[in-house]
């Protein structure tokens, strides 16, 4: 059935010309649909005009006509996964190139960060991960800062909070990124950025919401905004300044009053902003500036509208 996969696009097929072109029978190509479907792959069936894949599915030949840079071979597409962190990571230890992408209809595990579960119904939102490979350590907390930004830009509408949440314009969550690394030396060999969007309403938190409430827009186009985003703040990661000036542009904290939870206690007071370190800096009402490098956000106060 994965030989019929790269066959299947958004346009529809007949089980005859499929047939022919795996060299099977028709019935061997509707059982294979079947087992696609199985595995989490949204195939709609018509009786007289055949196969296809859902319109919004981010099918290897439609990003592939997209985004006609990127080297053949670089990315796979799931049905229903465990978590494509996990199935990059394996496929980067088997030699994934940099700039590989995974990209699954729907995650069983997936996770956010402190391993924190992240809900990923079946094509409901666009859960994917990208390989980077051979960054200097140093350049990691911007890399992250830059993931952001790149998500939230192909959003649309998005607003950032430090670290990795990306914000609908009345404050509600509807995705985040997510950065994994595996260092030797000075060197990254290893930067596996996972993102998590939830597109369409499904059993959310409070706290969050669909991209949908805000704008309409597919998994694919997300997918190849993100991609396009992400090459963009790359190419920039040797100037920190602009990476930074562009996360301040879309950060919902800076100016208001904060409170932080870290495994050291709560730090509260106003948020100055972000350092090119990647850490958070917040100022009391009384003493000096606090530079947190991990732990939650929480605005004391409602988040202003984005125009």
């Amino acid at each position: 059935m994965i030989e019929l996969l790269p066959l299947l696009g958004t346009d529809f097929r007949s089980g005859t010309e499929l047939a022919r072109e795996l060299g099977v029978s028709r019935v061997a190509v509707w059982k294979r649909i079947q087992r696609l479907r199985e595995m989490g792959y949204p195939v709609e069936a018509h009786p007289k005009r055949g196969y296809r894949l859902v319109e919004e599915a981010p099918a290897p030949g439609v990003l592939a006509a997209r985004l006609p840079r990127r080297p053949a071979g670089s990315y796979r597409y799931l049905g229903v996964t465990a978590s494509t962190q996990e199935d990059l990571r394996r496929w980067a230890a088997h030699g994934a190139p940099s700039g590989a992408l995974v990209v699954a209809e729907g995650q069983t595990a997936g996770r956010g960060r402190r391993g924190r579960r992240w809900q990923s119904p079946p094509s409901k939102g666009l859960y994917c991960s990208v390989l980077l490979r051979g960054l200097p350590v140093g350049k990691l907390p911007l890399l992250g800062l830059a993931g952001g930004v790149a998500l939230a830009e192909a959003t649309g509408v998005g607003r950032v909070k430090w670290p990795n949440d990306i914000l609908g314009p009345d404050g509600a969550k509807v995705g985040g990124v997510l950065m994994e690394a595996q260092t030797n030396g000075e060197e990254a060999h290893v930067v596996i950025l996972g993102l998590g969007v939830n597109l369409e309403p499904a059993d959310l938190p409070d706290h969050a919401a669909a991209l949908s409430r805000y704008s309409r827009v597919s998994r694919t186009d997300l997918l190849v905004a993100f991609v396009q985003r992400l090459e963009h703040w790359l190419d920039r990661l040797d100037r920190p300044g602009e990476v930074l000036a562009a996360w301040r542009r879309r950060d919902v904290t800076l100016g208001h009053q904060v409170r932080v939870r870290t495994r050291q206690g709560v730090v509260e007071g106003r948020a100055v902003g972000v350092r090119t370190d990647g850490t958070f800096v917040v100022r009391p009402m009384s003493g000096e500036e606090v530079a947190v490098a991990a732990g939650d956000v929480e605005l004391v106060g409602q988040i202003r509208t984005m125009s």
